[in-house]
Parts: structure tokens; sequence; C-alpha cells
């Protein structure tokens, strides 16, 4: 089987309506256009430190739980029915695979970065490790970040939806993304009770 490319069409986005697409493509670029880098990292870690939050006020029996919620704006089909530990494996996958982005991006040389779909797709067996490896990622991520300040660059790399973004793009992605899955962790917990 072929391995879809960040430039290839997504074989999944139709599972996310178009009008939510366009919605969300606006909102990246327009958040990452009139919002600072910096104040975009102090929501990037807010949304990260609220899902982790969440995460440590249940056991680990219930992290584990794979839970049915409805699908909501943003969260594709096939996510629906994730546990809240596999939510926050997705984040760490994501959240490093957009550190090394950045940095390629940012430096003009990409390295060979490369995101494949598989690549992000959470374990079904992710426990509770998963929440001291978002820490130490959101860590990673807030270092490199401000270490590359503004985040100017002429180059882009293109996402399977919105087509090419620069590195602040990128970024407020990043944090939109962490505030999707927060939300799908508050509503799988929900479903625990």
């Amino acid at each position: 089987m072929t391995r879809p490319r960040p430039s290839e069409p997504n074989p999944r986005a139709v599972s996310i309506p178009a009008h939510e697409r366009l919605v969300a493509d606006l909102g990246v670029r327009l958040y990452a256009s009139l919002v600072s880098p910096a104040r975009i990292l102090d929501r990037f870690r807010d949304e990260a430190q609220r899902a982790i939050d969440l995460t440590r006020r249940i056991s680990e029996e219930q992290g584990r739980r794979r839970v049915s919620i409805r699908r909501f704006a943003g969260i594709e089909s096939s996510s629906r029915d994730w546990s809240v530990y596999m939510t926050l494996d997705h984040l760490v996958r994501v959240n490093t695979a957009i550190t090394a982005l950045i940095h390629a991006i940012c430096s003009d040389r990409h390295h060979g970065v490369e995101i494949l779909f598989e690549d992000v797709e959470p374990r079904a067996e992710a426990g509770a490790d998963r929440i001291q490896a978002l820490e130490i990622l959101v860590d990673r991520y807030d270092h490199q970040i401000q270490c590359l300040g503004h985040l100017l660059s002429r180059s882009r790399y293109p996402h399977p939806w919105f087509g090419p973004l620069n590195a602040r793009q990128w970024h407020a992605l990043a944090t939109l993304h962490n505030r999707t899955h927060r939300l799908q962790i508050e509503k799988i917990i929900r479903r625990l009770d």
C-alpha cells in the first residue's frame, strides 16, 4: 500500500466536511497573522496543560478505556472512539512532528522532514506514560519556539487539508489542534461516568 504524502490528497479528509476544513484553514491563517508567536505559545501550553490536568483526574483504567463520542467540528470520524491516553499519544506524535517541521521551515532546510498519516495515529495500547511524554514535549516545543522568535521564513510545508503553511501557521495549527483534542478528552471523560 502506498503511503499518502502530505502534498497528496488526504484519503481521510472526507471525514471532515469541506465547510469545516475551510473555516479551520481561514482560522489558522488569521490566527497566525494577527497574534504573536509568543501569545500563541501561551495558548499552546495552556491547552496542553488543561488536557494533562483532565487526564490526571481519572484512573489508569479509565484512561485506557475507549469511548465513542459524537463527532464535533474539527475532529475526524476515525477519532471518535479513542481513549484519553490514545488522544494524548496523538498529541505527542503530532506535536513532535510539528516541532521538527517548524525548525526545518525556519532553517529553510527541510532535511527530509515528512509527516505521514500513520506516524500520527495513536497506539491503542497507549498508557499513563503519555502524560509525562506530553509534558516533556510541551517543554521542548516551548524552548524551540522561544529560540526561533518571530518564526519568520519564506519556506512552507504542505498540510494535507490546508495546503502550504509557513512556520507561524504551523505553530497556530498546533495550538488549535491541542484545543480540539483537549475538547475531545473532556467529551471522553464525560462518557466514562
